[in-house]
């Protein structure tokens, strides 16, 4: 990567008419980016906020929103989703929004603005914890770049010059990462849109692209005709889940490229990362990255994309071998479905704030597509709902009530109303116990 690092970005400046972003099939230059950057960080120095939450649909504004807040001064605080239960969960710990609208003002003069210090915490990050509250993680720019330097190394010339494509969403460090923060430090361009539907995102790959992806959109691409070779990515990553090898077998046979999968977190960035040829293949660190386990096989970790290099110690269980380590679980109540890491205390505790909820409990239903079961004691004003609209209508009332504060991925799919939970001997409903209920499920 021969550019300056993201922290030098507008110091050092790019040609002027270099596309830093692409709309529909128009470029955005550097020189404009750099005019709007301007423009943003004045306009937040004279707001004098502390701290806002940056929340765009379009990946070009969340960008000049991004930059104009770190050369503002100002802590970019990362919402999950822009749910209006998400605000007024979180609404304390911001004191502005920065949305599209905010950031469609005129430009100023593109001067250049001075080199920022990436030592200084820069963006907050909230994702499920294990107790259901929203767990605040902090990242410094610097340590950002390391970690888009590393990608780079690893991949910068055999995924080309191309531009960026997504289906996944920047709000979160895996989009942030890998389809906006290493194009920039790189000098591809990326797409300012993100896309739902593969026909859209299809239509507008041009040749030698990348596409940054999950696995529950790889999974979908199912009725897809084959990509002509002239069309086909130059690459794929995937994250936020374990790719089944069937979908890695389906995407290279449709896009023409094996996917790239990449292991991590919010708190460590990647990790680790696999291309699947085979049944349970292990997963590699990246360079830099050490990996050990304690006692009961947790997996520890010393990174350069943490601040220090004390071990740090997740949830995720492993299997460590010659050749890396396979996946075996995890220690805490965090799911991961579609791609989204899902608190399951989190949704019980949201579920139990109904009048009509006396109790529930939530588990992962395995199967070939990954799901959550809801297993629900109703109130005595839940009871009488029940009987007067029914199970469906009933199920609805509550995935309606749980969709102001979740993403989709997070309501519960199955649903199971009963008299009392299934404890066990400890007064804790057991695992077994509880998927037993949806043992009719396939």
């Amino acid at each position: 990567m021969n550019h300056p690092p993201l922290s030098s970005l507008l110091a050092h400046g790019r040609p002027p008419g270099q596309a830093l972003a692409i709309r529909a099939e128009t470029p955005i230059g550097f020189y404009r980016f750099a005019g709007d950057v301007a423009a943003a960080a004045l306009r937040l120095r004279a707001g004098r906020s502390r701290r806002a939450a940056l929340l765009c649909q379009d990946s070009y504004r969340f960008v000049v929103g991004l930059f104009g807040l770190m050369h503002a001064g100002v802590t970019a605080v990362m919402l999950p989703n822009g749910q209006p239960g998400t605000l007024d969960a979180l609404g304390d710990t911001f004191d502005l929004l920065v949305d599209d609208a905010f950031l469609a003002g005129t430009p100023a003069t593109p001067d250049a603005l001075p080199s920022l210090d990436p030592t200084l915490p820069a963006l907050e990050f909230f994702t499920s914890g294990s107790t259901g509250l929203p767990k605040r993680i902090v990242k410094t720019l610097g340590m950002l770049e390391r970690e888009v330097a590393t990608l780079d190394a690893l991949w910068g010339v055999e995924m080309g010059r191309g531009p960026v494509f997504a289906t996944v969403s920047h709000q979160h460090v895996y989009g942030l990462t890998f389809k906006l923060l290493w194009p920039l430090a790189s000098g591809r361009p990326f797409a300012c849109e993100t896309h739902e539907l593969w026909e859209t995102l299809l239509y507008r790959l041009p040749t030698n692209a990348v596409i940054i992806a999950s696995p529950s959109h790889l999974s979908r691409l199912s009725g897809i005709a084959p990509l002509p070779v002239g069309r086909r990515p130059r690459g794929i990553f995937s994250a936020g889940a374990p790719l089944s090898l069937a979908a890695a077998r389906e995407t290279a046979d449709i896009l023409g490229t094996l996917p790239t999968e990449i292991f991590g977190s919010t708190e460590t960035g990647a990790i680790a990362t696999r291309r699947q040829r085979s049944d349970n293949q292990p997963w590699r660190p990246l360079p830099g990255i050490t990996i050990a386990t304690d006692t009961g096989g947790r997996l520890r970790l010393q990174s350069p994309f943490l601040e220090g290099m004390d071990w740090f110690e997740t949830a995720d269980l492993i299997e460590q071998s010659s050749d890396g380590f396979r996946l075996r679980g995890r220690t805490d109540r965090v799911a991961k479905i579609e791609g989204k890491r899902v608190s399951l205390a989190e949704i019980e505790s949201k579920l139990t704030c109904s009048s009509c909820v006396a109790a529930a409990v939530v588990a992962v239903i395995p199967g070939d597509t990954t799901r959550l079961g809801a297993v629900v004691v109703p109130s005595a004003a839940g009871r009488e709902t029940l009987a007067r609209i029914g199970t469906f209508r009933f199920s609805r009332m509550l995935r309606q009530a749980l969709a102001e504060t979740q993403e989709p991925a997070a309501l519960p799919r199955l649903w199971r109303f009963r008299d009392a939970l299934p404890d066990g001997p400890m007064g804790k409903s057991r695992d077994a116990d509880v998927l037993a209920l949806f043992g009719d499920v396939s």
